[in-house]
């Protein structure tokens, strides 16, 4: 082990404050997740076309398609072998667009270009994008989705679960509420919609997820858990004087269960008139295991709407459809951004349009652990620091984040707290057992 961390220059330390998160703090979960969850991740993709050949072979072009899934098979042992040993990154070769924004990022890395060396967040984020430019890069296989499965399954295994909260919303919809009625429902909403952000396969290393119970019975019991909490704020953001103007743009995180309560709040916010349209952003490629892409978004609510053994399921899916069909909920045209490596901070100088698509809503949503981190930019922030400083001037209008603590940063908590919950549970940062939603006002 010695040897190891010689050579990789692992410094057997947390990561400090005021500095950014990288792998070669032996004591941090980058390190963790380059050392042991990646090339978890990467052999299970392995085994999964390995598993599924035949039936790719089938779906994807016949014996062409069957020599790129063994050609791209050894390019993934490849790619687990670099980032197993530490090496530099390589330039990025692909079709999508991005190529001159990924290598000139990649050049201007300098020495610190490596998966160990490299902020987490670059190396992380280049895995999956590597990962994807080897799929690009065939005849047969470019629209080969290999996380699909675990995505599929994260929705059908929650099937109960968003029954229950299809009945909590059902009922609260069937009589007439008065404004301050509805934002307490909707601050109930963006809490189910927060502990949603908990199934994410990435974090489980892309074992099966599922989000059981009654999600709804339980909010309550969880308020202790959400280490700041800005729901009224955002609720103030809504609710202004004509609640009924302005568009919310999400940008999404998780497919399965998670979107499905993105849907929710989403219909909410349709049904009782708090805004004219809602947006969503999704990820153009297979992400992070889990992500929601296009694809997701059309098979969540052709599948929902298809479920003739769950009326309710069925009903909202249909109403969902309709929503599309009338323009009040719309997909964004995928924007390479949201699979870049950048910082949210720099989004104004590297896609001037996206910040000012975002900048014309009333409120941005940014769902999920890894849309905060790009948020505080991977940057090791004392954890007093508030929100709204740790955007570094990212505030195109008024935005929120609702994430289940799964990477050890986090800003805007009270003095002491970060302390006392680690003298509770060392491990606290990284078990998205603690949630924050936070508000930074234009």
């Amino acid at each position: 082990m010695t040897d190891l961390l010689t050579k990789y220059n692992i410094i057997d330390e947390k990561p400090p404050f005021n500095a950014q998160l990288k792998g070669q703090y032996k004591q941090g979960f980058g390190y963790y997740t380059m050392r042991e969850r990646l090339p978890i991740i990467l052999t299970q993709v392995i085994d999964q076309l390995s598993k599924d050949k035949e039936q790719i072979v089938e779906n994807f072009g016949g014996e062409i398609a069957r020599e790129e899934l063994k050609a791209a098979i050894g390019e993934i042992s490849k790619l687990k072998y670099e980032l197993q040993t530490d090496k530099d990154f390589r330039p990025l070769c692909t079709a999508l667009g991005d190529k001159s924004v990924w290598n000139s990022f990649i050049e201007s890395l300098g020495s610190d270009n490596s998966y160990f060396s490299a902020c987490w967040l670059y190396a992380e984020t280049y895995m999956y994008r590597r990962l994807n430019s080897i799929f690009e890069n065939t005849k047969t296989l470019h629209k080969l989705d290999y996380f699909q499965q675990q995505k599929h399954k994260a929705l059908t295994n929650s099937y109960d679960a968003m029954v229950a909260v299809l009945r909590s919303i059902e009922a609260f919809n069937s009589e007439s509420k008065t404004i301050d009625e509805i934002g307490s429902f909707f601050c109930k909403l963006l809490k189910a919609n927060l502990w949603g952000n908990r199934c994410d396969l990435s974090i489980s290393a892309g074992q099966d997820v599922k989000q059981d119970g009654d999600p709804f019975s339980m909010l309550d019991s969880l308020d202790v858990c959400i280490v700041s909490d800005q729901t009224r704020d955002i609720w103030q953001c809504i609710n202004v004087e004509d609640p009924s103007t302005g568009i919310i743009e999400i940008v999404n995180d998780n497919s399965g269960y998670e979107l499905f309560t993105d849907l929710c709040l989403a219909d909410f916010i349709i049904q009782h008139k708090l805004a004219e349209k809602v947006f969503f952003n999704v990820k153009a490629i297979p992400w992070y295991i889990s992500d929601v892409t296009p694809k997701d978004m059309q098979w969540t609510l052709d599948t929902l709407a298809a479920q003739t053994s769950e009326p309710l399921l069925a009903q909202f899916g249909t109403r969902l459809k309709e929503h599309f069909a009338s323009g009040l909920l719309e997909m964004r045209p995928v924007d390479n951004f949201w699979t870049s490596p950048y910082e949210f901070y720099r989004m104004q100088d590297i896609a001037p349009t996206l910040y000012n698509t975002l900048s014309q809503a009333k409120l941005v949503i940014f769902k999920g652990d890894l849309n905060y981190r790009k948020l505080l930019g991977d940057y090791n922030f004392p954890y007093t620091t508030p929100f709204h400083e740790a955007l570094r001037g990212f505030l195109p209008t008024n935005l929120c984040t609702l994430r289940t603590v799964k990477a050890d940063l986090i800003c805007g908590l009270p003095d002491g707290m970060a302390e006392e919950l680690t003298r509770k549970d060392a491990s606290w940062m990284v078990t998205g057992e603690y949630g924050v939603i936070q508000f930074a006002e234009k």
